[in-house]
């Protein structure tokens, strides 16, 4: 990865206070259809307990009260300078349907921070060694888990997942999250997965501002590198799609092509275009479709910066063991991502302009924390179902 100006050292701050806990609500209850309920009025929910996963693995039937309908089987892990990340996601989208693997890893290879000034420019995972946060119960609330320190394990409610009239039923997500201690700054590196096969990966970033600079506009970007195995590894293909429409005319049309060309490389996300990545499998469902599963960015802005891996918002390359960097285009050589092993990276904005909220001075000190901010990107099954997910 290249590299420009050399990072200062930052000045550690003591966080004045413990981050506020994950909110838990909504969940499901004995089964797929319910009333809206208040939050405050519903139990915590049942985590599945599997005997003989190892300590790395949790798994979480849906819903988590009631007959499973669908379920994930997440394996993870940590280290210093590295953040929490997924080494293992399989789905299974029915009680009789055996597990599919999804993702062979996911994980952030690096937070690129630069300033508007120019400087400094920090890569908060490569050039630090930065620790996770010791997770505490005020983290993890009334009804998350702790595990092994330094991890939040949740099953969480993800809003109304669909409504018909007076049907309604609500989702739920198998979430892992941890927190990096990236100095003045904290990171809450979360990866949901949810009922309907979908999967969330967010980048929250939060605490102090950076001392002696606590008001000089800057970007958190976070560098996620997916490798993609959808029902194994070796038959995956990327497409770009596409959706236009026009003022000139009533006619809107949708558009799959094979991504790049069919070969490595970048593409932009064009808002005009609704530009989504999808990454299909060879295997079909019952109906014969091509299962596949779409990267749908979640942001405010497309971020370009002198660096050349920030010059596209989505890059595709084939699976190569030691390409764990986001070290673009280099890594783009032109090898065909077509019907094969194929890793997605993704570069996810977070615009932090300070304002008053972030905190204030009182005499010399700072006094204050940036609240939290989230970027990311959804994947979202396609076609990998027959009908809908969760639905009697």
């Amino acid at each position: 990865m290249t590299k420009t100006n050399a990072p200062a050292r930052r000045i550690r701050a003591a966080l004045s206070s413990l981050l506020a806990p994950l909110a838990v609500a909504g969940l499901l209850a004995g089964g797929t259809l319910l009333a809206p309920r208040s939050a405050l009025a519903q139990p915590c929910p049942t985590f599945t307990a599997t005997p003989g996963l190892p300590a790395d693995t949790v798994e979480q039937q849906f819903p988590a009260s009631g007959p499973m309908r669908t379920a994930w089987r997440v394996r993870f892990a940590h280290a210093t300078g590295k953040g929490l990340y997924v080494t293992g996601a399989w789905f299974k989208k029915s009680p009789n349907a055996p597990w599919m693997r999804v993702l062979w890893d996911a994980r952030l290879a690096d937070i690129f921070v630069p300033y508007h000034p120019g400087t400094p420019r920090y890569y908060d995972l490569t050039n630090f060694n930065f620790p996770l946060v010791p997770a505490t119960a005020q983290d993890a609330g009334p009804c998350g888990k702790i595990i092994d320190g330094k991890v939040i394990h949740e099953v969480a409610s993800t809003g109304v997942l669909w409504k018909d009239d007076q049907a309604v039923a609500y989702g739920q997500e198998l979430a892992l999250w941890a927190t990096l201690d990236s100095a003045n700054y904290n990171y809450i590196m979360r990866y949901g997965f949810r009922d309907d096969g979908t999967i969330a990966l967010r980048l929250g970033a939060t605490s102090r501002n950076l001392p002696g600079h606590e008001y000089m506009g800057h970007m958190h970007n976070g560098l996620w590198r997916i490798d993609m195995d959808l029902n194994g590894a070796s038959a995956d293909s990327a497409f770009e799609y596409s959706h236009v429409e026009n003022t000139g005319s009533v006619v809107a049309t949708d558009g799959v092509a094979p991504f790049n060309g069919g070969k490595e490389g970048g593409i932009d996300v064009n808002p005009l275009k609704f530009t989504e990545v999808h990454v299909r499998d060879a295997s079909t469902n019952a109906a014969g479709k091509p299962i596949s599963y779409e990267f749908r960015p979640v942001r405010f802005g497309a971020p370009r910066h002198e660096e050349p891996f920030a010059h596209h918002d989505f890059w595709v390359t084939r699976y190569h063991g030691s390409e764990l960097l986001y070290d673009l285009p280099a890594l783009a050589n032109g090898e065909s991502v077509t019907n094969g092993d194929l890793v997605v990276w993704h570069i996810s904005p977070l615009h932090h302009d300070p304002r008053d909220e972030d905190g204030h001075f009182e005499g010399p000190l700072w006094k204050g924390v940036a609240l939290l901010m989230w970027g990311g990107v959804d994947i979202r099954p396609r076609n990998l179902f027959d009908g809908t997910p969760m639905f009697p």
